[in-house]
């Protein structure tokens, strides 16, 4: 997974060296092993917004989720 929206073959390859170096080719790091994903860059939309987002936030579950962050940073009072 990268923060960048588009990954050069320079930078997707050393992102491979590097999880081999950490030794996680077993659980599925390989180039082999992996595939890209494409992602809906910013200039196309909201890229959090999907239907399941959009389902939770018209019945006010993202609303439930601020007031329990709330309630957690404030120590349950």
């Amino acid at each position: 997974m990268s923060k960048n929206e588009v990954m050069t073959e320079e930078e997707m390859k050393a992102m491979h060296e590097r999880a081999t170096k950490a030794g996680m080719d077993p659980y599925g790091s390989s180039p082999e092993q992996m595939h890209n994903v494409r992602r809906r860059l910013k200039a196309e939309g909201d890229v959090n917004d999907g239907s399941w987002q959009a389902m939770w936030k018209a019945i006010g579950f993202d609303k439930l989720l601020e007031l329990l962050t709330e309630s957690i940073e404030d120590g349950g009072r």
